[in-house]
């Protein structure tokens, strides 16, 4: 899903009336530890897996309290086991972005925010990858030959220094081109507490470091109709996130995930850490 390579989407507030956001993001999740559920199996064949999804954002404040936009994805995403490696990059799917903040509470030196986001999927990308002679499963493939909505919340309170922020966000995989193959539905949802330790008066700079959970769960996919036992499964990680902006124009982010627990359905290798950066800038 765009949430995390895509700046000001998974929080309550929206641009102001005509603003423009770009976000250019990446993301890279890697795994070297074998699991079957939630144990870990000793691997003989020392194998990985990695997941580099990128992606381009535009986002527009049609009001002051409506917010639209896209993402262009791109994914990268291999998997090696002894001599046997799979592998599926190119172009991902085009996200549709809309976020309605439908209340605000101000107060001196403090405000709380209310937003519903929704997404919804376009097939561009990829969904028929081959690697070493057959086509890849639906979790290798860039992306997903279906039409898939999204939809969520998030609440964003902000008192004096401090950011408080909870969101989720829940995508139907729908299978709209109707050959069977199908990725897992996903969820996400997260709990962060941030708080800004550098913060000058406008234009700033300012500075904040952002500490957090977070809940991803997949389902299992399908080929031929077919539910792959060996796919899907769920993890709670540990999320620290640092944002700076040395202008008002412009927005760095570098943030670092690892797992406290995860399960993955079947025997699966499942994740060893996650980092991202985003770069936006407003207009």
């Amino acid at each position: 899903m765009p949430g995390q390579a895509v700046l000001d989407l998974l929080d309550g507030e929206t641009l102001y009336h005509h603003g423009s956001l770009v976000t250019l993001g990446t993301e890279l999740d890697r795994g070297d530890r074998l699991r079957r559920g939630a144990a870990r199996l000793a691997d003989p064949s020392s194998g990985h897996e990695s997941r580099w999804r990128s992606s381009l954002a535009y986002q527009f404040g049609l009001r002051h309290d409506l917010q639209v936009g896209f993402a262009l994805n791109t994914a990268e995403l291999h998997r090696a086991a002894g001599a046997v490696e799979l592998e599926g990059s190119g172009l991902g799917d085009l996200d549709l972005l809309v976020k309605w903040r439908v209340a605000r509470f101000d107060a001196v030196g403090r405000a709380l925010n209310l937003a519903v986001i929704h997404s919804l999927s376009l097939p561009v990308g990829r969904d028929d990858a081959v690697s070493s002679g057959t086509r890849v499963e639906p979790e290798l493939q860039p992306g997903s030959g279906s039409v898939d909505p999204a939809l969520g919340f998030a609440v964003t309170h902000e008192p004096g220094r401090w950011r408080f922020n909870a969101a989720t966000l829940y995508r139907w995989r729908l299978d709209t081109d109707g050959d069977g193959w199908r990725k897992g539905d996903e969820l996400e949802a997260e709990l962060q507490v941030g708080n800004r330790f550098w913060l000058e008066p406008y234009p700033g700079p300012f500075a904040r470091v952002d500490l957090g959970v977070r809940y991803e769960r997949e389902s299992t996919s399908r080929i031929g109709g077919v539910r792959q036992v060996a796919s899907g499964g769920e993890r709670l990680l540990w999320t620290l996130d640092f944002a700076f902006r040395p202008r008002p124009a412009l927005d760095l982010q570098l943030g670092v995930d690892v797992p406290m627990w995860q399960r993955v359905g079947g025997t699966q290798y499942g994740t060893d850490w996650v980092v991202r950066f985003a770069v936006g800038y407003r207009f």
